[in-house]
């Protein structure tokens, strides 16, 4: 009766791991942008079950996600725009914002969804300063200069 028992239980605990496995995880980041510019970057989505490839959705995690996790969200996420892209095999989240991002590392909170399963992610994104940055605009000439400039 007790092995019955025993047997039980470790069955059961197998089932709910086997119900814990998570969704998607996020690999290797690419950034595509710098300071100061929209961000775009792609993340690898990494252990993916056959029945998450195509039902895979992603979406910016709730508010209430960072204020939990004691992190302001940056405010160019409000922007944020995201896709799953398939590239040489391997699936990614492409990601692109249309505000720029004023900071050297943006934390994202990814909910991933896919079969019934609902889990989030996080990340943080780093960003370098623009190594080839635009010059910066020439001051506009003075009235003495323009009258100098006017009359030659």
């Amino acid at each position: 009766m007790q092995r019955n028992t025993l047997l039980t239980s470790i069955l059961a605990g197998a089932l709910l791991l086997a119900t814990a496995v998570p969704a998607a995880e996020l690999g290797d980041i690419a950034v595509r942008s710098y300071i100061g510019q929209p961000l775009a970057a792609d993340i690898e989505l990494v252990q993916l079950a056959p029945d998450e490839v195509s039902a895979l959705q992603v979406r910016l995690a709730q508010q209430d996600v960072y204020r939990g996790a004691n992190i302001t969200m940056n405010p160019a996420l409000g922007s944020l725009h995201m896709a799953v892209v398939r590239r040489d095999g391997r699936q990614f989240l492409h990601l692109t914002t249309t505000r720029a991002i004023e900071a050297e590392y943006v934390h994202l909170f990814l909910e991933l969804s896919a079969a019934g399963r609902q889990d989030v992610r996080a990340a943080t994104v780093w960003l370098q300063a623009d190594p080839n940055p635009a010059p910066p605009p020439l001051p506009a000439p003075t009235a003495a200069q323009a009258a100098l400039l006017a009359r030659a």
